[in-house]
């Protein structure tokens, strides 16, 4: 009797080793045949390619895992929306949402992609936006104006419009730094003390959020569900940087 337990257990393990073998198989085999994030970019010349800013090598790390789930993908910046059509081939099952201060609702048409006209700097405007896409997004991605109201602003007010374990991602942070990017446009006061690189490294060395443009329920709210911070510098002509945030689960 003994035996033949240890045979039945045998054989539904093996059998179990043999479908997990066979899954991995057919995925590795899907994989090969589709592009990857980095292929996509290029085939969408996005500037987050190598021969812009190059972090699509960190989205590849990042999104490779959930590429073939039902993700809400939320990115602030449209212009020719380059990069949302990049997301809605790599993420087949996911819902793509994009933002802009003009309205890009034409280039979307057919491609399932929802869009909506917005200041990011204006919270009425954010929360009219959350209220037509639904919120409980898995992933933020801010690509907008880059100036230091805007990044600021959107990250205070859509940081609770993102699931538990979410990244909330702030693009071209290099603005923060008059040297390379001294444009008015970007609103980096004469001591360089309102930037959003500055606040990042603040609440890196101390936990603290410091920011003029956020109210305190909102750096309440930063600091008790901020899992981490990463910072990230690309050597390029640019002199890009960015940083990914990720949410408490």
């Amino acid at each position: 009797m003994n035996k033949f337990i240890i045979y039945c257990i045998s054989v539904g393990l093996f059998s179990s080793i043999t479908s997990y073998s066979v899954a991995q198989t057919d995925n590795k085999v899907r994989d090969s045949i589709r592009p990857t994030l980095t292929q996509l970019c290029e085939k969408f010349k996005s500037d987050k390619c190598d021969g812009g800013h190059k972090f699509i090598e960190i989205y590849e790390d990042i999104f490779t895992q959930y590429r073939d789930l039902e993700i809400r993908f939320f990115e602030i910046g449209i212009l020719n929306g380059a990069s949302h059509l990049m997301w809605r081939e790599f993420f087949p099952n996911g819902e793509i949402f994009g933002i802009d201060i003009k309205d890009y609702s034409e280039q979307s048409t057919g491609t399932g992609i929802q869009t909506c006209v917005a200041d990011q700097s204006n919270r009425a405007d954010l929360q009219r936006c959350v209220g037509e896409f639904g919120g409980s997004f898995d992933v933020i991605l801010d690509d907008g104006g880059h100036a230091m109201d805007h990044q600021q602003v959107s990250l205070a007010h859509l940081f609770k419009q993102l699931n538990k374990g979410g990244y909330y991602i702030i693009e071209d942070v290099h603005t923060s730094l008059p040297k390379y990017y001294p444009e008015s446009d970007f609103k980096v006061n004469e001591n360089e003390t309102n930037t959003t690189l500055l606040m990042l490294e603040w609440y890196m060395r101390t936990g603290e959020i410091k920011s003029e443009y956020m109210t305190e329920e909102e750096i309440r709210f930063l600091q008790d569900n901020i899992e981490s911070v990463d910072l990230k510098f690309r050597n390029t002509r640019h002199h890009s940087m960015m940083c990914v945030i990720r949410k408490k689960y």
